[in-house]
Parts: structure tokens; C-alpha cells; sequence
């Protein structure tokens, strides 16, 4: 990987960069722990465990990923991003009390693990009762959809929120750091810039 940036969408309000290191520029972040705890960037300070920040300022705002699905939600005036895992989603990260109040009308997905090569064990159904429709089934092995499940929960949640997806896969795609493919301890830092 040469390039530092590996992706750039404009969104509705801001834009959207995948990096392949760390930028070099001032923005915060959080220590990532698959959780469903989301911050206000106000109380943001170094090794805060979270896996969302929420804010209304200009400061740009990280989230790290190596497979799971990097969320930027819009308010009307405030938004959040989000490290969405499965954990995270089995824990309803998206429903979060800090999300709902800002009511976010909007929603981009940034590139994470496709289900053709997100594959689960049978005991990991049972995290995503809800979700039979998440799972396919190719030559005996079960593969799990994220992105189906981020879309079904943020559509429960916000009826009338519009979402939008990179339609990019970390796993295939080279300039991205994938952790099922190489077990890399490299991150994709995905910025929001308001």
C-alpha cells in the first residue's frame, strides 16, 4: 500500500476519506472496544473506550477498522460515526440514546467485509435471531451480511432515514487492511470531516 488515501466520498454534509495510516492531522477518536457506548466529543480524551463519537463541531472524528462496517449518521445539525462490529450491533449500538436524540435523517456505510467472504460458525446465528436473512449458505458454509443488518436496524429505528453504502469490500479489495484476509494488526482509519 503506497497511498495513504484509499477512498473519498462526498456525503450530504462533509465528506467521508479512508486512510491507510494515520493522517497527518488533528481529529479525535476513541479506544474501540466492540461495544454499543457511544460519546459526546466533548468528553473525549486520550484511551476513552467507546465505539462512537457523537458532535456538531467541524473537528474531523476517526474510526478504525480492519472488517467491521464504519458508520457516519446525520442529525440536522449534529452527527455521529461509528464502529460497528458485530458486537456492536448485537448490542444495538445504532439505537443508542445519544443517536436518537440527534434523529439522524441520513446514513452512509463506508467499506468493510462482504458477506461472500465473511464466513460464521452455526453457533453465531444465535446472535441475529432476528436476522435469518443476514445468513446464506454456499457449500456447506454459513456467511454472515453486516451491512443487512446496520440497514434493518437503522430503518427500525429511523423510519425515514436514507441510507447510502460505498459498496466496498476490505477483504477483496488490496488497498484496503483487511483482518480475515492477513490477520494484519494495520487499521483503515476512516475520517468524517464534517
Amino acid at each position: 500500500m503506497n497511498d495513504i488515501i484509499t477512498f473519498e466520498a462526498p456525503l450530504l454534509r462533509g465528506r467521508f476519506i479512508v486512510f491507510n495510516q494515520r493522517p497527518n492531522f488533528d481529529f479525535v477518536k476513541v479506544k474501540q472496544t466492540h461495544s454499543s457506548i457511544i460519546v459526546p466529543e466533548e468528553t473525549v480524551i486520550e484511551g476513552l473506550e467507546a465505539d462512537g463519537i457523537l458532535g456538531s463541531t467541524s473537528t474531523p472524528k476517526a474510526i478504525l477498522t480492519a472488517d467491521c462496517v464504519p458508520l457516519v449518521l446525520l442529525g440536522s445539525t449534529e452527527h455521529t460515526v461509528i464502529h460497528a462490529g458485530w458486537r456492536g450491533l448485537a448490542g444495538n449500538i445504532l439505537s443508542n440514546d445519544l443517536i436518537k436524540k440527534i434523529n439522524p435523517t441520513y446514513a452512509y456505510i463506508g467499506p468493510h467485509i462482504r458477506p461472500e467472504h465473511y464466513e460464521v460458525q452455526a453457533d453465531f446465528l444465535a446472535n441475529f435471531p432476528e436476522y435469518p436473512e443476514a445468513f446464506s449458505r454456499h457449500h456447506g458454509k454459513i456467511f454472515f451480511n453486516l451491512a443487512h443488518v446496520a440497514c434493518a436496524q437503522l430503518k427500525k429505528a429511523y423510519p425515514n432515514i436514507v441510507i447510502e453504502d460505498a459498496g466496498l469490500c476490505t477483504f477483496s479489495g488490496s488497498n484496503f487492511h483487511s483482518y480475515r484476509r492477513n490477520k494484519t494488526t494495520e487499521r483503515n482509519w476512516n475520517i468524517y470531516i464534517p
